[in-house]
């Protein structure tokens, strides 16, 4: 399990604090890194007497005849989750070493159970990432793809969900996502990682509508400190074959977010998703046409119109105009369109039109 950069850097780093020679080596007794780089990929006896019996070997003129091709000194397991993952060895009179090496011994666990958790959290993350992209591009479940999926540490329940997370701003926080991504969903049955750039996606398996809601309720608190984060939900689906649908469902979402909302459902843009061809002439005469003789503010007033449910009290609110103003400009925007805001047909219409233009 140790590999020899993670030897050589344990060398490095111990011999830079400690006058004593340094031996890092594999339980079959192969000497991985050592300050003396002669002894490399030399073997080790009193090694393999450590790795066998998880004891420290104390080597010095009484018993060096034991074990050819060694120095006196001391030689102590590396311990990770009760295995010895390899041995410490500290060149020198044992008598003077006595008092640090469990301090060396501790050091080296230390930095060698660090690096191998990481290592560990890598391949987790990237098996995370294969299964994702494999599912949700509706890959077939071939051996490897289940022989993936049974390494996780849950099994994939139905109901699923597909979460998309995009930050619209480089921002320095962005580093922060997959930390707070590890404490929401620790210990969940839930897959998190990175899949684009400035890109997030989150699968939930095994839904309830509690813990669904406890996760929304995370990400809109996480959105007040980044403002620039946009969150697609994508609709919930009942077998890992649809996984594709609501993957594609919280693309839409992302794709017809509003910077301003805190969150986009599927279920909220599903109408604009129609439209296949949203570069095509007709479209793009669509809006022009019905949107041509107004302003920038008027199509403010109309978006925040839109976005709060065609309520003018709360839109007045909002744009911080008193409700008359409001209203004088609704009417405006009706006179120079055709269409009537406040009239529901004429307002799916205005807004068809205010989304189009925007993408």
């Amino acid at each position: 399990m140790l590999t020899k950069k993670l030897a050589e850097d344990i060398v490095h780093q111990t011999m830079l604090r400690l006058r004593h020679n340094i031996n890092v080596i594999s339980p079959t007794g192969v000497i991985l890194a050592s300050g003396d780089k002669m002894r490399v990929e030399d073997i080790h006896e009193g090694a393999v007497y450590v790795a066998q019996t998880k004891n420290t070997l104390i080597i010095n003129e009484d018993n060096i005849e034991l074990y050819p091709n060694t120095r006196p000194g001391i030689n102590m397991p590396i311990m990770y989750q009760d295995e010895v993952v390899g041995v410490i060895g500290i060149t020198g009179d044992s008598e003077d070493m006595l008092e640090i090496a469990n301090l060396v011994q501790l050091t080296t666990e230390i930095m060698t159970h660090q690096a191998l958790v990481e290592s560990k959290s890598e391949w987790q993350r990237k098996n995370n990432d294969y299964i994702f992209e494999a599912l949700v591009h509706g890959s077939k479940q071939d051996a490897t793809l289940n022989k993936r999926i049974q390494k996780l540490p849950f099994s994939l329940i139905a109901p699923f969900q597909v979460i998309l997370v995009s930050l619209h701003e480089t921002s320095y926080l962005e580093n922060t996502i997959p930390f707070f991504f590890e404490d929401l969903f620790y210990r969940q049955p839930i897959l998190a990682g990175h899949s684009q750039l400035q890109e997030y996606y989150i699968l939930l398996t095994h839904c309830q509508e509690q813990s669904r809601q406890s996760i929304i309720k995370a990400l809109r608190k996480k959105k007040q400190k980044l403002p620039s984060l946009q969150i697609g939900i994508g609709p919930v689906v009942q077998q890992l074959s649809l996984l594709p649908y609501s993957y594609q469902g919280a693309r839409t979402a992302l794709e017809f977010a509003n910077v301003h909302n805190e969150i986009t459902f599927f279920e909220d843009v599903e109408l604009f998703s129609l439209f296949k061809h949203r570069e095509s002439e007709e479209v793009q005469a669509f809006h022009h046409r019905i949107l041509k003789n107004i302003n920038a503010k008027q199509l403010e007033t109309l978006q925040s119109f839109f976005d709060c449910n065609l309520q003018l009290k709360l839109c007045a609110q909002q744009l911080n105009i008193h409700r008359h103003t409001l209203t004088y400009r609704l009417n405006k925007i009706r006179e120079l369109t055709g269409y009537d805001p406040q009239y529901f047909e004429d307002a799916v219409i205005l807004q068809m039109a205010c989304t189009l233009r925007t993408l």
